[in-house]
């Protein structure tokens, strides 16, 4: 049928007879030579999708959404266009492309736009729960990168904010193709849409012509090039940047809508949370970390004549930090000077203080010329009044081993629990170790204890932590003095490694699990001589219960 300018369809390769009966056809009809190619004929229903038509013009001219869905190999489609929602499938006949096209009507458009919506609003979600589901700054980027594509993208490209001349960047698509790499701040800048995401100035996503990526092209998969205009969104959170996101579809994919940039505004506004909450929980953690090195016991040091255990078990564990104290080194005089101690309270303020005062041990073991533990808890007495309303407890002394195979140990005490012995029968004594409380007073009295460990013989450092510990079948027992007695007489012919953790399995074991405070212990032995066997005396390890069992001072 010719085209009489009336709105009828026009056919080159088909009789005017078929061309009216087309025309009584309520769905447009469209041929192409190939989906995406020149326009063969036509009906009236598609004149009045597509006013534009004209035999023998590149569909992309007159019928954009078809040459679009061609060009990607879509055997359907639903766009909007010329003010309607269009819905169309591909057929082919005789080597011909044969669209066929329907307006979508109200109600018909009503139900695809609850659907849209409902797509949307599932998109936004499960991004939400996989953004949020990891504190690590990478994996969370590289989950975003994820999400993007397809749904999207074709590939996605996240820029982290920078941090100096270079930054790093992460890149998804296309397929399943995974990159990462550094990128020069200068570079970025050439891109200016880029660089106002980066630095916070551009709220809202912006499309761009892929020419302007071209100073970033090791950034972009080259089987995207040439491809469809990048889209550019700013990842932020609380006006604080967090990133650039880069978007981009390959030549066979629509362009980004409107609909897509805002489903890509509110994707980049729950990223940017995901990623400022990310980075700001990776600078606590590095933070915590090198506080955690510069506040744990250092590993205890190997020395001649005696041998050395520790366990250390702190009541904040996912900080790893606490109010309890060690420190042993070797001495110029022959073993080891040591001093242990407990912070009131615990939690980050005791492990403060702590530090502070395991720094302060130490540095007076460095200027001193010998050891003089009564000088040195008067001195710390002054620096805890100084630092503020916290207390603490400290035995603090020397272990030198002699020529028989003993060990000499000298304590002078701070009002920390007495020190506990443990001898070659199984008996176990404890030291009577007097003193007040460290930063308590101002004019406090210590005093000055020694005690000669046997070959074999082992003295017990502790904290309250260990005999305050609440468990058991109810939950709310001390684990108490007379079971760390008897726990300790149990261990007679261990080395001290091995009895520190025994005790802090032993008390660990009573806590199950239930929260507790700081729990440190630190053992000194006296070597057995060689070739001799300490075999414990039957029924030796039930010793006298707490108080009153008799102290060995020299």
């Amino acid at each position: 049928m010719a085209d009489d300018g009336g709105g009828a369809g026009v056919w080159s390769h088909a009789s005017a007879q078929l061309g009216e009966l087309l025309d009584l056809v309520d769905e447009a009809i469209v041929t192409c030579d190939r989906p995406d190619g020149t326009i063969r004929g036509f009906n009236r229903a598609a004149v009045r999708l597509f006013p534009r038509l004209r035999p023998g013009e590149p569909a992309s001219a007159s019928a954009p959404p078809l040459a679009r869905a061609g060009a990607r190999g879509a055997k359907r489609f639903s766009a909007a266009h010329g003010g309607r929602r269009l819905r169309g499938r591909l057929r082919t006949v005789d080597g011909l492309a044969v669209w066929l096209v329907s307006q979508v009507s109200s109600a018909q458009e009503a139900e695809a736009a609850l659907v849209d919506e409902r797509a949307r609003s599932t998109f936004l979600e499960e991004a939400t729960q996989r953004l949020g589901a990891s504190l690590h700054h990478s994996r969370t980027v590289r989950t975003l990168t994820e999400i993007v594509t397809p749904r999207l993208a074709d590939a996605s490209v996240v820029v982290l904010p920078p941090s100096g001349r270079r930054t790093d960047w992460h890149r998804a698509g296309p397929g399943g193709a995974r990159s990462s790499g550094e990128v020069a701040v200068e570079r970025l800048e050439e891109v200016p849409e880029i660089a106002n995401a980066l630095y916070g100035l551009q709220p809202h996503p912006t499309v761009i012509s892929p020419q302007e990526l071209d100073p970033l092209d090791n950034l972009m998969p080259a089987e995207l090039v040439p491809g469809g205009e990048p889209l550019v969104a700013q990842l932020a959170a609380g006006g604080v940047p967090a990133g650039a996101l880069i978007m981009l579809r390959g030549p066979e994919r629509a362009p980004f809508d409107e609909a897509d940039i805002e489903l890509a505004h509110e994707l980049a506004v729950r990223a940017g949370l995901a990623l400022a909450t990310a980075a700001l929980y990776t600078q606590q953690a590095h933070t915590i970390a090198v506080l955690q090195a510069s506040m744990a016991p250092e590993p205890l040091p190997a020395a001649d004549g005696l041998r050395l255990g520790a366990a250390y078990r702190p009541a904040a564990e996912a900080l790893h930090i606490s109010g309890d104290f060690y420190h042993v080194a070797p001495s110029a005089l022959g073993g080891v000077t040591f001093f242990f101690g407990d912070v009131s309270g615990k939690g980050a303020e005791a492990a403060v203080l702590a530090g502070h005062l395991r720094q302060s041990m130490r540095t007076l073991a460095m200027v001193a010329q010998e050891s003089e533990p009564l000088r040195d808890l008067y001195l710390l007495n002054e620096i805890v009044l100084s630092d503020g309303h916290r207390f603490a407890t400290l035995v603090t002394g020397s272990a030198r081993p002699r020529d028989d195979g003993s060990v000499k140990v000298e304590i002078a005490g701070g009002g920390h629990l007495s020190p506990l012995v443990l001898r070659g029968d199984g008996r176990v004594e404890e030291i009577t170790c007097e003193g007040t409380l460290v930063g308590a007073v101002p004019d406090p009295g210590f005093s000055l204890t020694e005690v000669v460990l046997e070959p074999g013989e082992l003295i017990l450092f502790y904290s309250d932590g260990v005999t305050e510990a609440r468990g058991g079948a109810s939950g709310r027992e001390m684990y108490g003095d007379e079971r760390l007695v008897d726990a300790l007489a149990s261990c007679t012919d261990m080395q001290a490694a091995s009895v520190a953790e025994r005790l802090e399995l032993l008390t660990t074991e009573w806590l199950a699990g239930r929260p507790h405070d700081d729990i440190s212990i630190l053992t000194l032995q006296a070597p057995p001589r060689r070739g001799a066997s300490l075999q414990r005396q039957p029924g030796s390890h039930a010793s006298p219960p707490l108080p009153g069992r008799p102290g060995s001072h020299e």
